[in-house]
């Protein structure tokens, strides 16, 4: 009888040991489980947060870009202003004018701060960084080649805000 009960109290120990076991690894299989969980979630939110980052650069140099475009023009008027003024200096307004270069000077810093670069107008017609207004004979430059810039164009880090406006030779 003692023996009999032995073999039971063995038998329900290894049951019990066999129950716990089975919970241990029902444990460990959800435990890997969360874990894949976890990293799934850590990568999505990695991924969330290089997306909007990504998107408020964008959003950043859209709202450069605009503000820009609109400034050139302001840009274009000062540069004619200091241009007409070399061309007669007069002394009761040479204040003015000094202010205007001054303005002027500050104004192409803070472009070049901002890489605002002026589009190359040199050699021939690019049709990605300039647009034909008009063509004209010519016999010192070959066809194609740009003759004269009649507005200038601008490009914010390799992008172009504004083509640049030039006569082609035909």
């Amino acid at each position: 009888m003692i023996n009999d009960q032995e073999n039971n109290i063995n038998n329900e120990q290894d049951n019990v040991k066999q129950d716990n076991n089975v919970q241990v690894d029902n444990c460990k299989i959800e435990l890997d489980s969360i874990k894949n969980q976890l990293l799934r979630v850590n990568a999505d939110f990695d991924n969330f947060k290089k997306r909007v980052s990504k998107e408020r650069s964008e959003w950043e140099d859209l709202a450069r870009f605009a503000v820009i475009e609109d400034i050139l023009p302001i840009f274009d008027d000062f540069e004619r202003a200091v241009e007409l003024s070399k061309s007669s200096v007069d002394e009761k307004n040479k204040s003015w004018i000094d202010g205007f270069e001054i303005i002027y000077k500050n104004f192409k810093k803070m472009l070049d701060a901002l890489n605002v670069k002026e589009v190359d107008c040199s050699g021939d017609f690019n049709p990605e960084f300039h647009e034909a207004l008009m063509q004209v004979e010519s016999e010192s430059h070959k066809t194609g080649e740009i003759v004269l810039v009649l507005n200038k164009g601008y490009a914010l880090n390799g992008k172009v805000i504004r083509h640049a406006r030039v006569s082609v030779a035909k």
